[in-house]
């Protein structure tokens, strides 16, 4: 049995498990202007609309919850420790109400050793206050103290059918994203041929420019925003290293994984998809464009659970992300204008 499924829920039918979450992320983000970077994708199933975020999809777990306020009798419900996550998740589909809104999670089948010692919320999970400490607190969060009562029948049924799902398969499955197959059908198979050419031709020649007549960037302005976003030192989630920079042929990333010796690879944008290729992994080159501090790279495998996520670590080796995203441009044009040099 696998330990997740892909699967959609309505975040306003999750709950949280800590009694306050602190008003930035862990690599210095803020909330609201994360919230401010979550879109909308077509929905799927009776979901009018899915949201598609600038972060990893949240897991959930259904369990068991004692409401200590005494509000609610005890209940199972579908829970997340993603806290900050889940805040974001629910101002945007607030902001949508009366639309039914989903969003991609991984429902897990069991919880971890130790899941329960982190649950502290006094209210089983409706509400959570928002600052950092719980003597500073600069509001509490309620979903339905933010929706107008009178309207969105449908939504709150939405969200009441959600709540009552006890098991996993009971969730709608989350779509496939689009394979390599598709990408290739979808695009006329141009970008795809390109790429392979690109790969023949280094191999028969290792000198030649790794670079694709007529799979380049639409424009000056596009190369040079993609070029701000990608360039710079990043960090993947077992601790390695990747630094990203341009050449006259494209871009180049240097990989090293602890004391190991770092490895290079071509990194090129297939301008008909917009996509960014890394080896086997592409990346949307409009999330790299938003600068948001990460970057998700899929596989083909035809899972929507990113294959693995950097997160900029900054010209300057530190883990945190620059305090504003006029710090991130200048960063990054800094070291692209380095390596270029």
């Amino acid at each position: 049995m696998p330990l997740y499924e892909d699967k959609i829920v309505c975040p306003l039918a999750v709950r949280f498990t800590q009694e306050h979450v602190r008003p930035v992320f862990q690599n210095g983000l803020d909330l609201e202007s994360t919230i401010s970077q979550i879109k909308t994708k077509p929905g799927s199933g009776d979901y009018d609309v899915i949201l598609d975020t600038p972060f990893d999809a949240i897991e959930i777990i259904r369990w068991r919850k004692r409401d200590l306020s005494g509000e609610e009798p005890a209940a199972t419900h579908w829970l997340t420790f993603d806290n900050r996550r889940l805040y974001c998740l629910q101002r945007a589909a607030v902001a949508l109400w009366p639309q039914r809104v989903g969003v991609v999670v991984q429902a897990l089948y069991a919880a971890t050793n130790g899941y329960d010692r982190k649950d502290n919320s006094m209210t089983a999970g409706r509400k959570v206050g928002i600052g950092h400490s719980p003597k500073l607190l600069t509001g509490r969060w309620h979903w339905r103290s933010a929706v107008a009562e009178t309207q969105g029948e449908s939504a709150y049924g939405l969200v009441a059918r959600d709540e009552a799902l006890e098991d996993v398969e009971e969730l709608l499955d989350a779509p496939a994203p689009p394979s390599m197959l598709d990408l290739f059908f979808r695009e006329g198979g141009a970008a795809f041929e390109a790429k392979a050419a690109l790969e023949e031709r280094s191999t028969v020649d290792a000198s030649s420019p790794r670079s694709i007549t007529g799979v380049s960037e639409a424009s000056d302005g596009l190369a040079a925003t993609l070029a701000e976003g990608l360039c710079g030192r990043w960090r993947g989630p077992r601790g390695e290293a990747h630094e990203v920079w341009r050449t006259p042929q494209g871009f180049v990333c240097s990989s090293a994984q602890g004391s190991g010796a770092p490895r290079r690879a071509d990194v090129w944008h297939d301008a008909q998809a917009d996509l960014v290729w890394w080896g086997g992994f592409y990346a949307e080159a409009a999330e790299i464009r938003r600068q948001g501090g990460s970057v998700r790279w899929y596989g083909s495998d035809g899972s929507w659970t990113p294959r693995t996520t950097w997160r900029w670590n900054g010209a300057a080796g530190h883990d945190l992300h620059p305090a504003s995203a006029s710090g991130v441009a200048r960063q990054r044009r800094r070291s692209c204008e380095t390596r270029s040099a």
